[in-house]
């Protein structure tokens, strides 16, 4: 620990609210005001012992949730400190109470010694001060007004015909242009575009992580990937060309504004739309990541059971091995797993590509037909939407006060509304004469022995109603694959 008997230790809070801040918030400005005081005051402040704060509000963050204010604390109670040094009264606190009661008192009770300063006052710092009390209450006041601004300066931005996105921090793989408030994507669109297209095969979040961390591929903190922050990219609109915004003012006050279409998206609409599919058939059929490739697929044929799945074990000259099972409960059956994967995997791929070939004009006319469904669906609802305007127009009219209970059902039928015009939508999109080509020629090519278990799982789940197992007295293996109509019938039990 650094000492100098002829010096006492100091500890010096720097902050600042944003990475942006120039001049007299920089960094470089605060630190360097503040070790002048200390070299003046005759303290040795070592770097070490200079805490930052950065792009930290000490009007909207308290000072008990400042790290750099409590990695200080820290130091003040377990070391010899003699002072404690600021760049001035509004780096302290602008919320008049929250330093004084979660910082000052409770280091001053311990260390009744301990003195603090700031570089814009000459005698030490004490809340007694009623000059300092004046400052205070001015720096929260000075608060309160800068953010009304900035509440008025982004409800402008986000009424404007043209919509403009307010602040300047950019989600990953877009680049926001300051001077018309714009996202465009940058270099690392290629990293959404992938990131979204494996989960679009089933990988889980922690997986999507995991490869791009092998492949060393910086995260938007330049350190590793996250689960959470694979997870928050899925279901952040941004990526879809949306701007989802809410509007925070002072604590109490925010406000949801979303506005679809705003700038150039990265992601196909179709593949977010995948995306939501797999999370559907997730709930159903549990993980996809596994070895067991149809499970929740199997039927015993003679008990009508479904086949449930485990790892075993057996011994050979006194050698333990594992082997995976498919097995039924209600009768003796069992098998291997394994094997059944692979011969099942080799019949189902020939079907497949047979399917897809005589099946394609099957395909294109269930996808017309339910998109004629969906749209009559779409005139139901949005009769229902005038129904329920006209109701509440009337229960307003008689005094009653029920504007919360329409309001939630109002928004129940709108995100109806919006889910059958972006299917239709994506109905539409396929059935264009290059992308049903593409997407049928897709499946018929497919090798399903070159994806992995995740990718293989999946497609069974998409295409498989059900497989019945008959052993014939395990002679002669004999089953019989169920398969979906098309995949239409995924985006029918999405909308139901």
């Amino acid at each position: 620990m650094l000492t100098l008997k002829s010096k006492k230790l100091a500890v010096a809070s720097i902050r600042r609210s944003s990475s942006n801040q120039e001049g007299n918030n920089s960094f470089e400005i605060q630190k360097l005001a503040i070790q002048d005081l200390a070299k003046k005051k005759g303290y040795l402040l070592p770097d070490e012992f200079i805490f930052y704060d950065d792009a930290v509000s000490a009007f909207k963050v308290k000072a008990s949730k400042r790290d750099g204010l409590n990695k200080m604390k820290r130091i003040i109670l377990t070391e010899d400190i003699g002072a404690v040094i600021f760049y001035d009264f509004s780096r302290i606190d602008r919320k008049i109470y929250s330093f004084v009661s979660e910082f000052y008192y409770d280091v001053i009770n311990k260390k009744p010694n301990l003195e603090f300063f700031t570089t814009t006052k000459e005698e030490a710092w004490t809340p007694a001060d009623l000059d300092v009390k004046l400052q205070l209450i001015i720096a929260n006041a000075e608060s309160i007004e800068k953010s009304r601004r900035a509440v008025d300066s982004q409800k402008t931005d986000l009424n404007l015909e043209v919509v403009k996105r307010p602040g300047s921090t950019s989600p990953f793989g877009y680049e926001h242009i300051k001077e018309q408030k714009q996202l465009v994507p940058n270099k690392d669109e290629a990293i959404v575009l992938f990131i979204f297209y494996l989960a679009s095969w089933g990988h889980s979040v922690q997986k999507v992580a995991d490869i791009l961390n092998e492949a060393e591929i910086p995260s938007p903190s330049k350190k590793k990937w996250q689960a959470s922050t694979i997870d928050n990219m899925l279901k952040n609109p941004v990526y879809l060309g949306h701007l989802d915004w809410n509007i925070k003012g002072e604590q109490t006050f925010e406000k949801k504004f979303y506005r679809e279409h705003t700038h150039e998206p990265i992601v196909p609409n179709s593949l977010s739309r995948l995306i939501e599919i797999n999370r559907s058939l997730k709930k159903k059929y549990n993980k996809f990541e596994t070895p067991f490739l149809f499970g929740n697929l199997l039927y015993c044929e003679k008990c009508d059971y479904q086949l449930k799945h485990r790892n075993s074990s057996t011994k050979k000259k006194g050698i333990k091995y594992t082997y995976l099972k498919y097995y039924c409960t209600n009768c003796p059956f069992e098998i291997e797993a394994e094997s059944l994967n692979q011969l099942l995997i080799d019949y189902i791929q020939k079907q497949l590509a047979v399917s897809f070939k005589i099946n394609s004009s099957t395909v294109t006319s269930s996808l017309l037909n339910y998109s004629d469904t969906l749209k009559a669906f779409l005139v139901q609802q949005k009769a229902q939407e005038k129904l329920l305007q006209e109701n509440q127009k009337s229960q307003i009219e008689k005094g009653l006060k029920l504007d919360s209970v329409f309001r939630n059902v109002e928004k129940r039928i709108q995100k109806q509304i919006h889910n059958v015009n972006q299917t239709i939508q994506d109905i539409e999109n396929l059935l264009e004469p290059d992308n049903i080509n593409i997407f049928l020629h897709n499946f018929e090519q497919m090798d399903l022995n070159e994806l992995s278990h995740t990718e293989q799982r999946l497609v069974f789940l998409y295409f498989i109603e059900s497989i019945r197992i008959n052993d014939r007295m395990g002679t002669d293996l004999k089953f019989n694959v169920l398969f979906k109509v098309n995949p239409v019938v995924l985006l029918e039990n999405i909308i139901g």
